[in-house]
C-alpha cells in the first residue's frame, strides 16, 4: 500500500500567523513597551530578577518594568530592548526561544533576539535551575538555622503542612483566607486557611520546573518522617489550562487527567500511557488521557488529532513531569505516601482554531477548578 502523505491543513500549525502575533504580543510587551519600539530583546537565563536589575543598574542603563496585559516574569524595557530575567528551567527557556522566532517569521518584526548564558556559561545556567528551586524549597522548611536567610514565611516552616496546591495564588486567595504570604522573587507562595487546616499554595510552576520543585518537597517532607517516625500522606493538588481535544468541550470545562501521553511516544501504534491516580477524578465526566506537549507555538493539527485518535482529550505542558516527580517519591521513600488531585479548566480548543491567543473571558473555569479542590480538601 502506498504511504499516505499529509496534507497542508494535517501538518500546519495550530496557531495561523495572525494568533502567533497576538499571542506573543501580550506576553512580551506592553503599554510602556509597544511592538514598534522595540527591535532587540534578550533572554537572560538561568537568571532571578534582582540579579538582572543589579547587572542593568550596574551599566547605567535607565530602565523600567515593562506593563504587561498577561504577565508572568517580569520583563524590564531599557530604551529599544527588552530585558527577561528566564529563571524557571529548560522547558521554559525552550518556550520563549519558540515563541520568539515564530514571532518573528508570523509578524515580520526584524527584532535582534540573543537567548543568553548565565555569566556566559551553558553549565551554571542549567545549574541555576536546580540551585533556584533548591534555595527555595529550603526556605519554606528551614530545616536548620544555616537556612534562615532563606526564609520564605516569618511565621516558620511548613513542616507540619501536609497538603499543597500548586496554581495562581490569586487564584486560590479568592476562595481561601490567607494566613501569610511568602517573601520570595523565585514563585509566589502564601499559607491559606482551608475549613480551618493550613494550605500551602504555590504559584504557577512550567514545564521541568514542576518535577524539580516536587523532588526537593519530597526529599524534605522524608527527612522529617524519618526524623519523627511517622509515615506522612503529603497532598499535591493542581489547577491550571488545558487544551481541549473533544468535540463536546467548551472554554471553561472541567478536565481530570488520570493518565499522561508523552508527544515523543505518539507515533508508536501503541503509545505507552503513564498512569495518574488523580483524587478528584472519580465520577466525573471529561476524565482520561492527557497529551504532554513542550511547544504550544509549534503544535500542529497532524499531532493533536493523531493525539486524539489514541484516545487523548486534551493537552497540557506539566503533567508527565508531576506523574514523574510522585512516582520517583514514591520509590524513594516508603514512608511518603503523595497523592495528586489535578482538576483543569478548558483555554482553548486547538483542533477548532481557538488557541490562547484569544484570552478567557472571565475567571469561570478557574473558580470552578479552585473550588473543587477546596471541597475535596474539607470533605
Amino acid at each position: 500500500m502506498a504511504a499516505r502523505h499529509r496534507t497542508d491543513a494535517e501538518s500546519a500549525r495550530v496557531f495561523s500567523p495572525a494568533q502567533i502575533t497576538a499571542y506573543a504580543e501580550a506576553r512580551l510587551f506592553g503599554e510602556n513597551a509597544p511592538p514598534g519600539e522595540i527591535s532587540r530583546i534578550e533572554l537572560h537565563n538561568g537568571t532571578l530578577p534582582s540579579q538582572l536589575e543589579r547587572r542593568l543598574q550596574g551599566s547605567d542603563l535607565r530602565y523600567e518594568r515593562v506593563r504587561q496585559r498577561n504577565p508572568r516574569e517580569p520583563i524590564y524595557r531599557a530604551g529599544n530592548t527588552l530585558f527577561i530575567p528566564q529563571f524557571s528551567g529548560f522547558g521554559r527557556r525552550q518556550r520563549y526561544e519558540e515563541m520568539i522566532g515564530a514571532y518573528r517569521e508570523a509578524a515580520g518584526h526584524h527584532l535582534d533576539f540573543a537567548s543568553m548564558e548565565l555569566q556566559d556559561d551553558p553549565r551554571r545556567t542549567d545549574q541555576s535551575y536546580e540551585n533556584n528551586a533548591y534555595d527555595f524549597v529550603a526556605g519554606l522548611f528551614v530545616p536548620d538555622s544555616s537556612y534562615e536567610g532563606r526564609r520564605v514565611f516569618a511565621g516558620g516552616g511548613i513542616a507540619d503542612i501536609s497538603t499543597i496546591i500548586f496554581g495562581p495564588a490569586a487564584a486560590v486567595a479568592k476562595q481561601a483566607g490567607v494566613r501569610e504570604r511568602g517573601a520570595s522573587e523565585y514563585l509566589d507562595a502564601q499559607i491559606v486557611d482551608v475549613g480551618g487546616k493550613p494550605v500551602l499554595n504555590i504559584s504557577y510552576v512550567y514545564a521541568d520546573q514542576a518535577g524539580v520543585i516536587i523532588d526537593k518537597l519530597m526529599r524534605e517532607y522524608n527527612a522529617v518522617a524519618r526524623s519523627t517516625g511517622r509515615d506522612r500522606d503529603i497532598g499535591l493538588y493542581f489547577f491550571g489550562r488545558v487544551g481541549g481535544l473533544l468535540p463536546s468541550m467548551a472554554r471553561h470545562d472541567l478536565v481530570y487527567p488520570t493518565g499522561v501521553v508523552s508527544e515523543t511516544d505518539l507515533m508508536q501504534r501503541h503509545p505507552p500511557v503513564y498512569p495518574l491516580r488523580n483524587v478528584l477524578a472519580s465520577g466525573m465526566v471529561n476524565r482520561g488521557k492527557n497529551l504532554n506537549s513542550t511547544s504550544v507555538i509549534n503544535e500542529t493539527v497532524e499531532q493533536l488529532a493523531r493525539a486524539r485518535h489514541k484516545g487523548c482529550m486534551s493537552v497540557d505542558m506539566e503533567l508527565q513531569e508531576v506523574e514523574q516527580a510522585i512516582a520517583r517519591a514514591e520509590t524513594r521513600f516508603p514512608h511518603l505516601h503523595p497523592y495528586a488531585g489535578v482538576v483543569l479548566y478548558v483555554s482553548d480548543l486547538p483542533l477548532r482554531s481557538d488557541t490562547l491567543a484569544a484570552e478567557l473571558d472571565s475567571d469561570r473555569g478557574e473558580r470552578a477548578a479552585v473550588g473543587k479542590i477546596i471541597t475535596h480538601i474539607t470533605r
